[in-house]
């Protein structure tokens, strides 16, 4: 088999859609229309060849996603899929594997995605860091107002203050609320604005009219001031509650050095890391955290034993207090992750 072959733009993305559809039927054909002329620009697609047949594809979209007070550059992890008579050959997992090499080659520290199976997606040591919880609406008694690309630079507002003190997040500039938008728009979607006084306190983005796609306030319970038709709103909480997206760890030397730290922690740590999945991003480091930033080296011997998994949960603060090493708590404090991308 062939990975990445090289063939004209125009034939790839017949191809991609091809194979987009049969692995994801549920889908319209206009949204993968949509997602691959939108989301895919020519290089941001891994794919594997048997002689002309695609087998298999797994796009990184490209995003930028805030951890621990930094930007990074994250190539997410969507539309992965195998032509069903190749399945259960190993293919897929392999296709990771070199993703996650070649993340690392180009100082891409993580990765994420919205799972199809999480349970898939563990046995390769990702790691959920963002959950929600169902919230009932009863309804209040300020109108929601329809919007649209015009209302863009309101929504940023919105969005970036809804977020600002929050971990995992999406970082968004107008022009993917536009993106956003036209996905939205599309598939015949709606949004709508939440108007008190002519300023906007909230938004909601739907598909179908029925169920909230994208909510965002200016506090959580903005939303319950006004008369909407939904059911119910998600609601970012910590671990244990519905689960939602995950991160994978690709570098860890490079995350652990990259990252803002507590700026009142002074101190030094070592301890190991074990990747069961990818053995290369195992090791064992010295952690030295002053004024916000961290120092990390390579160590002979480390005194705390951690997994990758046990790593991510520490880096985006997703665990329940007490279940590390007090050091370690202290340098990777809890925090809420709200990832609002799907794909």
């Amino acid at each position: 088999m062939t990975a990445d072959k090289k063939m004209d733009i125009k034939g790839l993305r017949k191809k991609l859609k091809e194979l987009y559809m049969i692995c994801f039927p549920e889908d319209s054909e206009s949204y993968a229309d949509f997602f691959i002329n939108e989301k895919f620009d020519g290089t941001n697609c891994m794919t594997l060849f048997d002689g002309d047949v695609l087998v298999n594809m797994l796009f990184l979209v490209k995003k930028k996603m805030v951890m621990r007070g930094v930007v990074f550059d994250v190539p997410y992890m969507v539309a992965g899929g195998t032509l069903p008579e190749y399945r259960g050959r190993g293919i897929f997992n392999g296709v990771i594997l070199q993703n996650f090499k070649n993340l690392k080659a180009a100082g891409r520290p993580f990765t994420g995605l919205m799972p199809f199976d999480t349970d898939f997606y563990l046995r390769q040591c990702f790691v959920t860091h963002s959950f929600y919880k169902d919230v009932p609406l009863d309804g209040g008694g300020l109108p929601m107002k329809e919007i649209s690309f015009g209302d863009i630079a309101q929504m940023k507002t919105v969005y970036d203050g809804f977020i600002r003190d929050k971990n995992g997040w999406f970082y968004r500039d107008e022009a993917a609320f536009d993106l956003r938008l036209r996905e939205i728009f599309g598939e015949g979607g709606k949004a709508y604005g939440l108007f008190d006084g002519g300023r906007m306190e909230g938004y909601i983005l739907t598909f179908d009219d029925e169920e909230i796609d994208e909510y965002c306030g200016v506090t959580p319970d903005v939303i319950k001031k006004y008369d909407t038709h939904f059911e119910s709103v998600k609601e970012n909480v910590g671990p244990g509650g519905e689960l939602d997206n995950m991160l994978r760890i690709c570098d860890n030397k490079l995350l652990l050095g990259s990252v803002k730290y507590p700026a009142d922690i002074d101190m030094t740590v070592t301890f190991s890391v074990e990747d069961s999945f990818y053995a290369e991003n195992s090791g064992v480091y010295s952690l030295t955290v002053a004024g916000g930033k961290g120092m990390v080296s390579d160590a002979p011997k480390g005194e705390i034993a951690l997994t990758v998994e046990d790593l991510t949960k520490l880096v985006c603060g997703c665990y329940d207090k007490g279940a590390y090493d007090e050091r370690l708590e202290k340098i990777f404090p809890p925090m809420l992750n709200c990832a609002l991308d799907k794909f």
